[in-house]
């Protein structure tokens, strides 16, 4: 049961206020997401990155040319590797393809289309991009399909083919036309690009959308320095950058394959050199590092039965003991697309192909959140549902090997479904100083679960060898609490130690409670200052009830606006527990509301008015239509318009095609396309400023005369027909290459706008039309204002205080406005600087108890103008808290004592504001709280004694010392049972009774014995073997036995169940009989009668002839796993294992090693037999319903069992 979602609920469970389901990510969704982002950083990061990598790459290639060193090389391991930069110690970088082992069984089948799940999750208008060595081969057959044709395009104009490149695409999106070539998400679709400037295109693609990459390349190993072993250095960091700046975007990385190399020569701990083998950007921290496994052991249902890794799998972990890789992949030998041909194909082996393997079924994953929920999940989400459901490997728990273990996708696939209901899936935002906490109740069958995940900020790079400081910049903490007592996540101690406790390096932790019974208490901190004051994070939880809660309405809280488009906006919201939600909505100004239901956390509004200011506010509505009042109001400003612009492109471009493009920052080199679209390249105009377009053709024999055209949207209208739009032209030349001045007006349009570049045989081109020699290519200029901005914001307004207590309070103000943008806003206590904020919020700490304080806001924009100050506003912090403790309870007595209860009663204590209640003690835990100074307690044991004392607490949470201790001692039962006996051993008698501990070998009593002294106890739900031996003075005479056992504890044996074993006359020397303790057995100590009678067989009262009879203890218990006795020592224990576990299928299978099987039984938990038959290594159970069942495999000593779960 999911109980008190207390701040935030999962913004997973998101409403589509248009009604409709989609499988892909359309273009709608990529403004949504990249609405987000800060696209003025981005485009930042891309120029910074993009004017980086192109001079490294010059210095390489002239360092390179100086000293006769190989730029490119085919190595010989079948790899392939190319030189990218020199760095200042000498050491050169090359990126080079990663080739051994890997495959498919991340269980992305039983996601497909006719798998298992019933998903049909094939990648259906998705896309992946992957940098790599060289491109595939785009017509290639298995890149049409049902998915659609031409399914594989180029990213960034290069034309390089080559063979890994294409194996790597296959493995993502071939649709099967040669069915053993199928790729994980055989429907999606895939652009390429050459690895050369892969972070500055990474950003560009992220900037406008991108989900998931895949890199299945990394450093030259052997050539680097040993500080770059499992170092965090500038390409780890500038990833992070990325990813933290995107934070929808997951980049895939192949660990790498110097497992069984030594070239790392200062190992992390030298004791264990075959470890600290990642490099370059298999570091970082925000990214999904893939290792490499062997072919797993994979049963019918997806269940790991086992796997190992390949030894070439490069190891982790980082210098400072992230835990690295991630996850693993797995296989060898993978069949998938060459480059030489439209129907190549061929086997290799690598983590190369690990890593599409893990990236395609991870694009699945995000087809499936998006067709459940409506949207796409934040890059963290993805990867901790990953890490959250893989299947542990290698050592119990995360290692430096496997990482969290081998990825299952069909297991994350079940618990994005189950969302709300048997799992918690909660994009959230910790605030400075904030804790989240979330009560669950444990399922009582799974490991009860909870991880958080969360992108980091960059971190500092480092070129110092095996440096340990942390790398992580905001340290979250999660715990699972029950009674006081907490469960801590996993972390690594060492190499390859790991242990639980707390976590200061990963951005992701994971608590796992085995055994999780009853309710409990997930919590999220952090410790220090949160860079930037908040942090995104997700949290996952699984293993928890479904059980229906109950509805309180309150105000939803944390209303904010998540993403604006020019029609479109998404609101998110803390949840209210059980409730849905009425939001509405008006133009800022207006009267009218238009109000829409939702049911999660989270709606997506549409048919807004561009560039259009509104206001929305959100109340809880419980299932019996109460509702709370409307929240506050949030504002939010709707984008201008997407536009759409005409297409132009060429039919043939054998003969001639642009070769480069350049103007300002833009240098573009390109291949052979009828268009290209370069909207992700841009550069940066400003008005009223001249600059110099250049344009290079490339013939690929004759010369021919060549025309040119290039048009600006100034006006951003999207069309080129305005006065001065077309920029430059030339008439049919063969001159190359060609250039011309094009000078911005200052009339222009401030911020991103496209332009068309156009090349025609032999006449000059138009904006829009389709034409058959030559090409088209567009890109985005972004119009910048003339001269520097020195235009301050406007001052914020209508700053307010609330949450005020003795030490904080929340203030909030209404939006400042800029000519180009606000980016913060500080915030002064008096006339002190005390922070700095992105949004019109912020929480202010470490103030005094009654004390005034002045506070005022100014906006500040990209340029340091600075505003006008807020409003100036006046708060006074509350008195300080409550600290005196009630006075301690005295005269504590006890009356009324039976035996399984007591009446306690105390005189009151008394305190300077108020008692609010009482806790009741029992030794040292509290067993109820009490209002007035009397409490019943019960459910004691009786002939026990128990110590109780109180104390009191008021409404500050102040105890007081405790009461007197009182010392009780619970009446006997007074239970007695009937009488049952022989009257004569002379001929027979019982020698020996054996039931778990109890082995007794009583000899001749006279016809009875008690032995309720000794006692053994049952496992309520468990099979048990009772043995009873006889024994003869003289002839051996037929004898009947019976064993009743009292469950329910009433003193007598004569309800159903009660008798557990029934044997007629026998001669035999030896019973041995199996019983099931029911499920429903009250626990604690009872009676079982043992009875022995001649020639018939007894019931539990009679008095008969011959024979005898005797009575033993059993204590009924909870705990789980009983052991069983067999009399005998072996070498070896056998093993018991059935599968698959849960069973949905009709056939179960039996594996029993160490022993000869003879019968299976499988019972309910309430003891009943469902089905008993000889011992077979398969059962067929088409004819038992879903539930909870006791399987039992019995030997020819003992009986084994195991719990099974029917789907």
């Amino acid at each position: 049961m999911i109980r008190k979602l207390r701040l935030i609920l999962p913004l997973l469970n998101v409403l589509i206020i248009s009604g409709l389901t989609v499988t892909g990510q359309t273009r709608q969704q990529k403004e949504t997401i990249v609405s987000r982002y800060d696209q003025r950083e981005l485009a930042n990061l891309e120029v910074k990155f993009r004017g980086r990598a192109e001079l490294e790459k010059q210095a390489a290639l002239l360092y390179a040319q100086l000293n006769g060193i190989e730029v490119v090389l085919n190595l010989p391991d079948g790899g392939y590797a190319e030189l990218q930069r020199v760095d200042p110690d000498g050491t050169l970088v090359y990126y080079r393809t990663m080739n051994v082992a890997a495959s498919r069984s991340t269980r992305a089948n039983h996601l497909n289309i006719g798998g298992s799940t019933g998903f049909n999750l094939d990648g259906q208008s998705m896309t992946a991009h992957i940098w790599d060595g060289g491109l595939a081969r785009s017509t290639h057959q298995e890149y049409d399909g049902p998915g659609g044709n031409d399914r594989f395009s180029i990213g960034d104009g290069t034309t390089t083919l080559n063979y890994h490149s294409a194996h790597v695409t296959g493995t993502i999106i071939a649709s099967g036309v040669v069915a053993s070539a199928k790729g994980m998400a055989p429907r999606a679709y895939a652009i390429g690009y050459e690895w050369n400037n892969d972070l500055s295109e990474a950003t560009a693609a992220a900037a406008n959308g991108m989900l998931i990459s895949n890199h299945s390349y990394g450093y030259r190993s052997d050539l680097v320095s040993d500080y770059y072993f499992g170092a965090y250095i500038t390409d780890s960091r500038d990833w992070d950058a990325l990813m933290y700046n995107a934070p929808y975007y997951l980049m895939v990385v192949a660990a790498g394959n110097d497992g069984t190399t030594n070239y790392n020569g200062a190992p992390l701990n030298p004791s264990y050199p075959q470890y600290d083998k990642l490099t370059g950007h298999s570091t970082s921290k925000n990214n999904m590092v893939v290792a490499n496994a062997q072919d797993a052991n994979i049963d019918d249902a997806g269940n790991l039965i086992s796997v190992s890794i390949n030894s070439s799998s490069s190891q982790g972990p980082t210098d400072d003991y992230r835990i690295k890789p991630d996850i693993t992949g797995n296989g060898t030998s993978v069949y998938s697309t060459y480059e030489s041909s439209n129907t190549a194909y061929a086997s290799i082996t690598g983590t190369s192909m690990a890593s599409p393997n893990i990236a395609g079924s991870l694009l699945l994953l995000q087809q499936h959140a998006n067709n459940v929920n409506g949207s796409f999940m934040r890059a963290a989400t993805l990867k901790g549902l990953a890490l959250h459901t893989a299947d542990d490997a290698g050592m119990a728990g995360p290692d430096a090997i496997f990482g969290w273990g081998l990825m299952n996708a069909k297991r994350a696939a079940e618990v994005i479904s189950q969302n709300g209901n048997q799992s918690v899936i909660s994009e959230l935002t910790l605030m400075q100083g904030q804790t989240y906490t979330i009560q669950v109740d444990a399922d009582g069958i799974n490991p009860l679960m909870a991880s958080i995940s969360w992108t980091d900020p960059a971190g500092t790079a480092t070129t110092a060898t095996n440096s340990t400081i942390a790398r992580l910049v905001n340290d979250l903490d999660l715990r699972i609490t029950q009674g006081g007592a907490s469960q801590l996540p996993w972390r690594l101690t060492g190499v390859n130690t790991n242990d639980r406790g707390d976590n200061v390096k990963d951005p992701f932790e994971r608590v796992d409670v085995a055994g999780a019974s009853g309710s409990y208490t997930v919590t999220v901190t952090h410790k220090g200052t949160l860079s930037g004051g908040s942090q995104n994070y997700s949290l996952i939880i699984t293993g928890v009830s479904a059980t229906p809660v109950v509805c309180n309405p309150e105000v939803p809280t944390g209303l904010s606006v998540t993403g604006t488009g020019s029609s479109t906006a998404t609101l998110t919201w803390n949840a209210v527990t059980a409730a849905t939600y009425d939001l509405r909505y008006r133009v800022t100004g207006t009267t009218t509301w238009t109000t829409v239901a939702v049911t999660g956390t989270s709606a997506s509004l549409s048919g807004l008015s561009p560039l259009t200011q509104y206001e929305a506010q959100v109340r809880s509505k419980c299932p019996d239509n109460i509702t709370s009042a409307y929240s506050a109001s949030v504002l939010f400003t709707t984008t201008e318009v997407q536009l759409n612009y005409c297409s132009s492109a060429s039919t043939n471009t054998n003969d001639e095609y642009i070769g480069r493009v350049q103007l300002n920052t833009i240098n573009n080199a390109s291949g052979a396309q009828y268009y290209s679209d370069f909207t992700a390249i841009s550069t940066s105009l400003d008005k009223g400023t001249a600059y110099t377009i250049t344009i290079t053709p490339t013939w690929t024999g004759t010369v021919y005369s060549e025309g040119y055209s290039v048009w600006i949207d100034y006006n951003k209208d999207g069309d080129f027909t305005d006065a001065g739009e077309q920029v430059f032209t030339n008439a049919a030349t063969k001159t190359t290459p060609v250039s011309g001045s094009v000078a911005v007006p200052a009339t222009a349009t401030e911020g991103a706008t496209r332009m068309r570049v156009s090349m025609k045989y032999n006449a000059v081109p138009t904006a829009c039309e389709t034409f058959t020699y030559g090409e088209v290519e567009d890109y985005t200029v972004i119009i910048a204002a003339q001269g520097p901005d020195t235009q301050a914001p406007t001052a914020p307004t209508g700053l307010t205080a609330s949450g005020i207590t003795q030490n904080s309070v929340n203030l909030s103000w209404t939006a400042s406005t800029d000519n180009v943008g606000v980016v913060a806003y500080d915030v002064y206590q008096g006339s002190t600087l005390i922070q700095s904020v992105a949004v019109t919020s912020a929480s202010v700490t470490g103030l005094s108890a009654s004390t005034s304080y002045t506070f005022s806001v100014k906006a500040r924009d990209a340029a340091g103008n600075v505003s006008p100050s807020s409003n100036v506003l006046n708060v006074t912090t509350l008195a300080p808290p409550d600290t005196q403790a009630p006075t301690a309870p005295t005269d504590l007595t006890a009356s009324g004592i039976t035996q399984t209860a007591v009446n306690l009663s105390w005189t009151a204590s008394t305190d300077n504001v108020g008692v609010t209640g009482y806790d009741v003690y029992q030794g040292s835990a509290v067993v109820q709280t009490v209002t007035s100074t009397s409490a019943a307690v019960v459910g004691l044991t009786p002939n026990t004694s128990y110590t109780f004392s109180v104390r009191a607490k008021d409404a500050a949470g102040n105890v007081s010392p405790s009461s007197n201790l009182v010392n009780i001692t619970t009446l006997e039962n007074t239970i007695t049972y009937c009488a049952s006996r022989g009257n004569s051993t002379a001929d027979e008698w019982i020698q020996r009774v054996q039931l778990g501990s109890v082995n007794n070998n009583s000899g001749n009593n006279g016809g009875y014995a008690d032995y309720t002294a000794l006692s053994t106890n049952l496992v309520r739900g468990t099979s048990n073997n009772i043995v009873i031996v006889p024994a003869w003075s003289g002839s051996r005479y037929r004898e009947a036995y019976r064993v009743w056992i009292d469950y329910n504890h009433d003193g007598d044996f004569l309800d159903s169940g009660e008798q557990v074993v029934n044997v007629t006359r026998t001669t035999s020397t030896s019973i041995s009989r199996n019983f099931t303790v029911p499920s429903a057995a009250l626990t604690g100590p009872t009676r079982m009668r043992v009875s022995m009678k001649y020639n018939a067989s007894p019931t539990s009262c009679e008095v008969f002839s011959y024979g005898e009879v005797e009575d033993y203890t059993v204590n009924i218990v909870l705990t789980a796993n009983q052991g069983f006795s067999s009399g005998v020592d072996f070498a070896e224990e056998p093993t018991l294992m059935i599968y698959p576990n849960p069973a949905s299928d009709n056939m179960l299978h039996i594996g029993l090693s160490g022993a000869e099987g003879k019968e299976i039984r499988i019972y309910n938990l309430l003891g009943k037999l469902i089905l008993q038959k000889g011992f077979s290594s398969e059962v067929n159970i088409s004819d038992i319903p879903a539930g909870l069942y006791i399987v039992e495999v019995i030997t020819g000593y003992k009986s084994f069992t195991r719990r099974l779960i029917r789907q």
